[in-house]
């Protein structure tokens, strides 16, 4: 094998299933096109509303926030979040 046949970073299993789908013969009308792969970042935000009507986001969770529009506490149970 000559060096230079060797691709400078390794296939992933995506890129090496593309590779595959686009030898085989394709259907008219089926359009096949490699797309970039990224690594994204997930971000939670909690939602408090208040009996009063306003609402309010936060990053981090609070179980007790005062609400601006009319001064009370708001106090909130924990979310339950789905299991892994």
């Amino acid at each position: 094998m000559d060096a230079a046949e060797v691709p400078t970073e390794p296939e992933g299993p995506y890129r090496a299933r593309m590779a595959e789908a686009t030898r085989r013969a394709v259907p008219q009308g089926i359009d096949v096109s490699e797309r970039e792969v990224v690594a994204g970042e997930v971000q939670v935000l909690y939602r408090t509303r208040c009996p009063c009507g306003h609402q309010w986001d936060a990053v981090e969770f609070q179980r007790l926030s005062l609400c601006q529009n009319c001064g009370r506490a708001v106090l909130v149970e924990a979310p339950k979040l789905p299991s892994e």
